[in-house]
């Protein structure tokens, strides 16, 4: 009997088989924000491979389903279902050393089969009815999220396949696990069929670019049609004119080259409107103003602050009488320039 292919959720993310809930998050929002269908439009094969990191994002995020993977591989799903309890890996080759027991008090592999051809159903099996988890992102503007903003985003959940219960097979079974039945034709042997909602969510101001909304009950339905959640990961579009660090806002203002001698005020175009800008006298280019609390909000906490990077401008033309100011100061100042 051949073994069945493993499929390494682990290599797909890049992480190893020890790495924390941290590393295995990071992974994914780096690959996702990659391989997005949002970000790679007609590309089939970006597609297929978001698939793919989502799939294995969602078992190895979930530590239940993430022991029954690491105990049965790509078999789990059959497993959870059918009430087993995490244990060696019967798919996987052992590891040099390792030797089955069937002495006194060794009852992991009774168990196994007890538990798989109806058994005790044990906790597997319950937690199993509940639908899975799904994660998608959503993309929102920097004014979007300095205000809040309602969203309405058309999502595609892959369902529990009701004719076969998510086995991927034909109702053959023994105990409650299908035994060489041929692939389910409802879902061609996937166990899930695909579902497209149009949904609406309440983006709050001031969320962080890849904070994670949730939307309870709204996720895959389960065998019993208890369903998932939904988390939608917010993402903050770059914006020609801002740039958004932490909560602060920073942007560039023009600034005449009197104003910028002299002291004076500019207007300074904001994500909520434009407003007056006092310029001390002597500023340089380059130099940074901050105009406190002009940033991103922050529910419940102090919100960022804006800072205007000054950029001094010089006129190209001159009018007679400007030419000869300007050669008068800088007679004054001792500059040496055309006459």
């Amino acid at each position: 009997m051949n073994r069945p292919q493993y499929r390494d959720y682990y290599k797909i993310l890049g992480v190893s088989r020890g790495a924390d809930e941290k590393e295995i998050k990071s992974a994914y929002r780096r690959l996702a924000r990659k391989y997005h269908p949002d970000v790679n439009p007609g590309d089939k094969s970006a597609e297929e491979r978001f698939k793919e990191i989502s799939e294995a994002y969602d078992v190895l995020s979930d530590p239940h389903k993430r022991a029954q993977y690491d105990s049965f591989g790509d078999e789990w799903r059959a497993f959870s279902q059918a009430g087993a309890r995490p244990g060696p890996n019967p798919f996987q080759t052992p590891p040099e050393g390792f030797e089955f027991s069937f002495g006194a008090g060794s009852q992991s592999l009774n168990d196994f089969f007890e538990s798989l051809f109806g058994g005790r159903p044990g906790r597997a099996k319950r937690a199993a009815s509940r639908g899975e988890d799904v994660e998608f992102g959503i993309d929102v503007t920097l004014e979007e999220v300095m205000h809040g903003c309602v969203k309405e985003h058309t999502v595609n959940i892959e369902d529990i396949c009701s004719a076969c219960g998510g086995s991927g097979a034909t109702r053959r079974s023994r105990g409650g696990f299908d035994i060489g039945a041929p692939p389910c034709p409802a879902c061609r042997g996937q166990g899930r069929t695909p579902r497209s909602r149009r949904i609406k969510v309440k983006v709050p101001a001031g969320v962080e670019d890849g904070r994670r909304l949730c939307l309870k009950g709204q996720g895959g339905s389960g065998p019993d049609g208890t369903r998932g959640d939904l988390y939608l990961v917010v993402r903050v579009r770059p914006h020609p004119d801002f740039k958004l660090q932490d909560r602060d806002i920073h942007t560039d203002v023009d600034v005449p080259y009197t104003v910028a001698a002299l002291g004076g005020e500019v207007e300074v175009k904001t994500p909520t409107g434009t407003r007056s800008l006092s310029v001390p006298p002597g500023v340089q280019s380059g130099q940074k103003l901050r105009v406190a609390g002009q940033g991103m909000p922050n529910p419940g906490g102090r919100p960022g602050d804006l800072y205007a990077r000054l950029r001094l401008t010089v006129p190209k033309e001159l009018t007679p009488r400007e030419r000869e100011l300007l050669t008068e100061l800088g007679r004054l100042r001792g500059d040496v320039t055309r006459p």
